[in-house]
């Protein structure tokens, strides 16, 4: 099975508050764009194997695939019997959930192969486990995620829209981010309302 892993791009982004295990409270709008990292899983020997186009991909038990597909398995009680190649093209240290957005189509694809019934939700409960950005990445489009990124509000689709995506020969790192984020020195937030309504008048004149 190949599955595509589409990344996204924060079209907002704002930090409201801090919890007390140190994440922070988000307004995002999201937005999926067509950037994406291709997965191929096969049925294999014993055990979750990764391999990737891409030498700095971890394929050990710190990627997130691999992570995902054993969540998967404890959750349902499924053999561990998978082979994954991914094949990437969405830049890292991007801020796009490369990661995540593989995570999710692992989710994905181990639903289809083994649980058909499985419901998106259910697959979100997985998916905030390995990260924020995994249960939007599972639903994908245009939408408005608070909280830490799981409490997902669809939103009118933002599509046929141009978009030039620039990563320079650097990234950053997400965690360190945050980490040096200082809350109480913004003074300024982003209108969060006043673009999902920019963003809806410009669908109607299209």
């Amino acid at each position: 099975m190949k599955v595509k892993a589409y990344g996204k791009v924060n079209i907002v982004l704002d930090i409201i508050g801090k919890r007390e295990d140190g994440y922070h409270l988000l307004r995002m709008i999201m937005q999926t764009v067509n950037i994406y990292d291709e997965l191929t899983f096969n049925k294999g020997a014993e055990g979750i194997h990764i391999t990737s186009n891409k030498e700095f991909v971890p394929t050990d038990n710190k990627n997130l695939v691999y992570k995902a597909i054993e969540l998967f398995c404890h959750t349902y009680g499924i053999k561990r019997e998978m082979e994954v190649h991914i094949e990437k093209n969405i830049p890292v240290e991007a801020g796009m959930a490369g990661g995540s957005t593989d995570a999710a189509a692992a989710l994905r694809a181990m639903r289809d192969i083994y649980k058909p019934n499985v419901s998106n939700e259910e697959l979100r409960l997985l998916g905030v486990k390995l990260g924020a950005d995994v249960p939007y990445c599972i639903e994908g489009g245009t939408a408005l995620c608070e909280g830490i990124g799981e409490v997902i509000t669809h939103l009118k689709d933002f599509k046929d829209k141009l978009m030039v995506v620039v990563k320079p020969n650097f990234g950053i790192s997400t965690v360190d981010t945050y980490k040096g984020f200082k809350l109480n020195e913004v003074k300024v937030h982003p209108d969060v309302e006043g673009v999902i309504k920019a963003m809806a008048r410009m669908m109607l004149n299209m």
